[in-house]
């Protein structure tokens, strides 16, 4: 398990997978979404909420996000990545991706294809590698959109919004298979770029 502080002190060096025309260095985003779904203290304040929301969620989530050392991650591989995915990720991961762009639970029921019961019972156990990657793919686009674009909140309403670019799609809608990530992906580092969003 990969926590803030343990990536952030480790001494061996990742070569980057950054993509030097575009300034996004996926594997520390992708170090970032990891440290943020094993960050111990989230998991827990999200196990014991008296109300699952997903408002809520993104509350204990910005908290987290806003920390200085949260930044702070070494980048990892994409074979630690897959690893991690192939494992299952914390329950908790679930929700703090679905908060992190969507605005309600019956959107996080829909974006997964889980109803609630299954998605709270989910919780304080592992995730299946479809739904990992799923949560990861999603929180991966929101960071990225929020590096991009300025804030969280541009990137969730980038990820709701309809794009040419995209055909015609949402980011939310792309995001569900690897394709479409890439489509999204490719799209954020042409914005990166200064080209049209």
């Amino acid at each position: 398990m990969l926590t803030a502080d343990a990536a952030s002190t480790r001494t061996a060096h990742r070569p980057s997978t950054e993509d030097a025309a575009h300034g996004i260095d996926r594997a520390a985003i992708d170090a970032r979404v990891i440290a943020l779904f094993d960050n111990e203290s989230l998991r827990s304040h999200v196990r014991n909420l008296d109300k699952v929301e997903l408002a809520s969620v993104w509350r204990l989530t910005l908290q987290v996000l806003a920390r200085k050392h949260a930044r702070v991650v070494e980048p990892i591989s994409p074979i630690e990545v897959h690893n991690r995915l192939l494992e299952g990720l914390a329950g908790e991961a679930l929700l703090v991706s679905s908060a992190m762009f969507l605005s309600s639970l019956a959107d996080a029921e829909k974006f997964f294809g889980l109803s609630f019961k299954t998605l709270k019972a989910r919780q304080g156990g592992s995730l299946n590698t479809a739904v990992s990657e799923r949560a990861m793919r999603a929180a991966r686009a929101t960071m990225i959109a929020a590096e991009v674009l300025g804030s969280y909140d541009a990137a969730r309403a980038y990820m709701h919004t309809r794009n040419f670019a995209l055909g015609g799609a949402t980011p939310a809608e792309l995001v569900k298979t690897s394709d479409g990530e890439r489509i999204v992906l490719n799209e954020l580092h042409a914005q990166a770029e200064g080209g049209p969003l």
